[in-house]
């Protein structure tokens, strides 16, 4: 089985009965998250974005099931640990190449389905500034904030 193929079955299985925002099936979000992003890895790494997090997987899992290691190290970049700040949290995510572009289609389709809702989107735009304002390096390149 194709890794894209397997990747989409995980998100299913992982987010069965979970709903997003506005009330939808959340696996409806990484559909989203993997239609804005441009590599097969990309789309694979967004389809797996919130499983640990949200759906009951661990790294472990996902690496026994036969992914990479560049894909298994950005799912867990994408993965909030307990006690982390949101600005951490998307720093870390930026740092790493593959899981930088994953989260900028997360934050840009959470703001999106929030403001929808009518719910409070200020967090998804302060991360999107965070994003925007972090280099790769997972360091602030915003020289009015240094």
């Amino acid at each position: 089985m194709h890794q894209l193929d397997r990747a989409i079955e995980i998100a299913l299985e992982a987010h069965a009965g979970q709903t997003d925002k506005a009330g939808e099936p959340y696996y409806l979000h990484c559909n989203r998250v993997a239609g804005a992003v441009s590599t097969i890895d990309e789309k694979i790494v967004a389809y797996l974005h919130d499983v640990v997090e949200k759906g009951g997987w661990s790294i472990e899992r996902l690496k026994s099931e036969g992914f990479s290691d560049p894909i298994v190290f950005a799912v867990d970049a994408l993965t909030k640990r307990e006690g982390e700040s949101d600005e951490a949290f998307v720093r870390r995510a930026a740092s790493d190449g593959l899981a930088r572009p994953v989260k900028e289609a997360d934050l840009n389709d959470n703001f999106k389905q929030a403001e929808a809702a009518g719910l409070d989107a200020a967090k998804f735009l302060d991360g999107l500034k965070t994003l925007s304002e972090t280099g790769k390096d997972g360091q602030n390149n915003d020289p009015s904030r240094q």
